[in-house]
């Protein structure tokens, strides 16, 4: 007896499948293109710091009294060194900018802008202990390199690092020449003094900016910003996704089941002003939430809080929109433009790992506009340096600002544009046929239900 026919169709194997190219060549063609490109630029950005340093900023500070020498004579060997330091030639280019300042507390507050690495601070004693060292009663100067772990800790251990260096050699050198204008005068310079004017200084290194405790010595800025970023990127293909499936122009599954909406007539600009809508709802949402958990389960040392929360619900709306805009230009293909825009070339050129002066050219080019470094610099004022406007947020609230107005300039230009050429979606012809045959097969199918009772 034959076997009853069956309306099924065929079923497509996962092999017929992979015979259509687009299935298999298009995902591997832009995952090589886009790890590629992350490669580089998470891996360039760091490969070799010291090499791409260019214009560290290190500050210079003498207070220096200076002393008595003979004929009555004032000498400060303090103001020679520092002009020394600062008009060193540098070859072959400028590794580090020095900054020199009359007074310490205006170092601190160069230090408190974030506008320094670190500071060198020589002591109000520095000439007399300096020359005493040739004398009976050596006494070593000591000197205060201030650092600024708040900028992050690859700027403050550079700094460090290029600050106690400079200090040395040009002491080192001064003392060198107390040592020779002393022999060429006659004096016997006994051999214990003549060691100690080759390492003539005591340095002590103390933190420039104060940083709570609970503040991972300035890490929880970038780790805060990184969150928000992240927030904004997955939020937005997040509201993308919900928005067309809620639309009907994609299914919604959930674990086994899948749902298919009948599709909404809608252009593409309302679209995504819903999705835009959407965003900003959630970004505010989200950003108490991080700020709750931050402050009441980690309880992380976050003055401000009520800033804090604002500029987070700025930073994750800005960022959200944005991806939103490219997945609304490009379509797919858009989340991976929109990573490596958002992500793969945002995050390496933060500042918050890796400081900008440490990086090759061209991430440098890129800092001055990916949305990352405005964020952490936004953030890192808020929470290390009492939110001022010369720390980092003016120019944080600057860049969100232009970067959203581009995006909603540039989003509903393109979707006006799709309207515009009748790009739809979905055809409202097609729409109307679809609606036309859904009510039919309805009708077709209560009545096939009468009939069988």
């Amino acid at each position: 007896m034959p076997a009853p026919h069956s309306s099924h169709p065929i079923a497509v194997t996962a092999l017929r499948v992979l015979r259509a190219p687009r299935v298999w060549l298009i995902p591997v063609s832009l995952l090589t293109v886009a790890l590629g490109l992350i490669t580089v630029l998470f891996n360039g950005s760091v490969a070799n710091p010291k090499a791409d340093l260019r214009d560290a900023p290190i500050g210079l500070v003498s207070l220096d009294k200076g002393t008595t020498v003979k004929k009555g004579d004032r000498e400060n060997i303090g103001g020679q060194v520092v002009k020394g330091i600062a008009t060193r030639k540098q070859e072959p280019h400028r590794t580090v900018k020095w900054k020199t300042y009359a007074t310490l507390d205006e170092a601190k507050t160069a230090l408190g802008r974030n506008e320094l690495f670190a500071a060198i601070v020589l002591p109000q004693d520095y000439s007399r202990k300096l020359l005493s060292l040739a004398g009976a009663h050596p006494k070593r100067p000591a000197v205060t390199v201030l650092t600024n772990h708040a900028g992050g800790s690859m700027a403050a251990s550079m700094g460090q690092q290029i600050a106690e260096g400079a200090i040395q050699r040009a002491s080192s050198g001064a003392g060198a020449q107390i040592l020779a204008h002393a022999q060429e005068a006659g004096a016997k310079v006994p051999a214990a003094n003549q060691t100690l004017l080759k390492d003539p200084i005591t340095i002590t290194a103390r933190d420039g900016v104060h940083l709570g405790a609970r503040t991972g010595q300035g890490l929880t800025a970038f780790f805060y910003a990184l969150l928000l970023m992240m927030t904004g990127f997955l939020g937005a293909n997040l509201i993308h996704n919900m928005t067309d499936s809620a639309l009907g122009f994609s299914a919604t599954e959930m674990g086994p089941k899948r749902q298919v909406a009948l599709p909404q007539q809608i252009n593409r600009r309302q679209t995504l002003l819903a999705k835009y809508l959407v965003m900003v709802v959630t970004s505010a949402v989200v950003s108490a939430v991080i700020l709750g958990v931050s402050t009441f389960a980690l309880d992380l040392d976050l003055p401000h809080s009520l800033l804090l929360w604002v500029f987070g619900t700025a930073a994750i709306s800005a960022v959200g929109i944005g991806t939103l805009t490219v997945l609304a230009m490009l379509g797919g293909p858009g989340v991976v433009a929109a990573m490596l825009f958002f992500i793969a070339a945002s995050i390496p050129t933060s500042g918050g790992a890796v400081p900008l002066q440490a990086m090759p050219p061209f991430w440098r080019w890129l800092a001055q506009f990916e949305p990352q470094r405005a964020v952490t610099d936004g953030v890192r004022a808020i929470m290390y340096f009492d939110a001022q406007g010369a720390a980092g947020l003016d120019r944080a609230w600057i860049t969100l600002g232009l970067g959203l107005l581009a995006s909603l300039i540039i989003g509903f230009a393109v979707t006006w544009l799709y309207d515009h050429k009748g790009w739809h979606r979905i055809h409202p012809q097609t729409l109307t046929r679809l609606r036309e045959f859904l009510h039919h097969d309805k009708n077709t199918v209560r009545a096939d239900d009468t009939a069988s009772a």
